[in-house]
């Protein structure tokens, strides 16, 4: 206990200079879950992080499958144990130990010699920063539910590029184990920072639509989990299949892809703010795919095309996972679905996909004579289903535009009137109340109608805000208009 409140100490104290330092810049908000994006492919991208065995080493690429699968796993149950009315800030104690023990598993594992002599070792640690770094990830989420967190691709872009460049980037030139170091140092300043963050006092989380109304977000958010998913397959296929013999940088050849990236966030964040389009984010994500079908046309083209392959495929990938935190970001602060739900889904299915592909490689290499016969057609085969992805994809570029931009007609409004009444208990008279807020009447408009006093209509509309958690008229109206008319 006397630790756990050492180490709460440090986290506050590191927080107040990082809350000053940073200020109020819209874009600072991200710095510090970026850190913990940076610190996962420092761990498992730079070659000299583990000070006895190399990047390459079986037992190292098993240790990472792992951990992938951990964290998805643990995303999942995190987001499926909370449900709808629980939160997991609401356990203060992680905030100092999930980053604590991020960056103890990351030294144990990557420091001490044993671990990889006993593989079961390594495999275990690695299992466990999975289960560390998703209370992060949900943590983090939720703090941008709160802080109504605009998802803006200029900003995210901007600072997650620039982050995972340098981060990943000084950790690349750095000593041995100075790079371990500084990695481990990662998400301890994440931690710091997440602390920071709630600095601001905002608690409130957005008030979830009702559970019917809720079902065109979450069919979308499916449906671009399973592209996703499918989409990282193929990227860590294409990513695995290419020999790093073949690449000139070998084993470099990983960070410079995830340096990649962060070139092409930068890139997406500059035309962004170039065509000053709110809803890049949604255009720009089928355009993720081409340049995977891309990718994999370099593959089949020559030999000497293949690390433009390595570099583009690997930079895709990291980049389908903040852009989908982006996309289900959005639905979250309209109330579609909890943050732990939207993180867990943009972390999940993409990590999944990225395990599935890189195991369906290595498979392929432990029969070299079959792999080399199907490989072409295998490639083939994954351009057709990219190429078809991309018709679901665009459908549902139009459904989320839909579903947080196009205003809702009366009809959708009456029925989120009942699901509202419903959802929270209101009474027969509230809900008469309520829809009668929805068009748009005054506190006398309905006095009159219903032929009650003003100050009994203030007295139900007060028990509809505390039965709501909801503060003003403004915010009944953005959540009876499904939140649309503020994208």
């Amino acid at each position: 206990m006397t630790a756990s409140k050492e180490a709460s100490g440090v986290l506050r104290e590191g927080a107040n200079d990082i809350a000053d330092m940073l200020g109020h810049r819209p874009a600072s908000k991200y710095v510090g879950f970026a850190l913990l994006l940076a610190w996962h492919y420092s761990l498992w991208f730079v070659p000299h992080m583990f000070a006895a065995t190399e990047l390459l080493d079986q037992r190292v690429t098993i240790a990472w499958l792992v951990n992938l699968g951990a964290t998805v796993v643990f995303l999942l149950l995190i987001a499926f144990c909370l449900g709808r009315k629980r939160h997991l800030s609401s356990y203060r104690w992680l905030y100092a130990a999930a980053p604590g023990l991020t960056a103890a598993g990351t030294l144990a594992l990557c420091l001490i010699p044993q671990v990889f002599a006993t593989p079961e070792i390594s495999y275990a640690l690695s299992f466990f920063l999975g289960a560390s770094e998703s209370a992060m990830w949900i943590l983090w989420g939720e703090r941008y539910a709160c802080v109504k967190a605009s998802y803006s691709l200029r900003h995210i872009g901007t600072t997650f590029g620039l982050t995972l460049f340098i981060t990943v980037g000084v950790a690349w030139i750095l000593p041995t184990y100075v790079t371990t170091l500084f990695t481990a140092a990662l998400p301890i300043v994440s931690g710091i920072a997440l602390v920071a963050a709630r600095r601001d006092g905002a608690r409130a989380f957005p008030v979830l639509l009702p559970r019917s109304a809720t079902q065109g977000g979450m069919k979308n958010m499916v449906a671009v989990s399973i592209i996703t998913f499918l989409a990282s397959i193929a990227c860590y296929f294409l990513v695995a299949i290419i020999p790093w013999e073949a690449l000139p940088p070998k084993d470099h050849s990983f960070t410079l892809g995830v340096l990649g990236g962060a070139v092409l966030m930068l890139g997406l964040a500059g035309i962004s703010l170039a065509t000053k389009d709110k809803a890049n984010i949604f255009k720009m994500y089928p355009w993720l795919i081409v340049l995977i079908i891309t990718a994999f046309g370099l593959f089949l083209a020559d030999r000497e095309t293949f690390f433009p392959a390595f570099i583009l495929a690997t930079g895709v990938s990291s980049l389908l996972e903040i852009l989908l935190i982006m996309y289900f970001g959005i639905l979250t602060s309209k109330g579609y679905v909890t943050p732990a739900v939207a993180f867990a889904f943009s972390g999940g299915f993409v990590r999944a996909g990225i395990a599935a592909g890189n195991t369906w490689a290595v498979e392929y290499e432990r029969a070299p004579w079959l792999a080399e016969a199907i490989t072409p057609e295998t490639c083939l085969l994954l351009i057709c289903v990219l190429a078809v992805l991309l018709i679901p994809l665009v459908r549902q570029e139009f459904n989320m535009i839909a579903l947080t931009a196009a205003p809702p007609s009366r009809a959708e409004i009456d029925e989120i009137c009942a699901e509202v009444s419903e959802e929270f208990g209101l009474s027969c008279r509230e809900s008469e109340i309520l829809v009668l807020i929805a068009r748009g009447y005054t506190t006398n408009n309905m006095a009159d109608k219903l032929v009650i006093s003003p100050y009994t209509v203030n007295t139900h509309i007060r028990h509809i805000y505390e039965k709501m958690q909801i503060h003003k008229r403004s915010e009944l109206l953005n959540y009876l208009n499904m939140q649309r008319n503020d994208f």
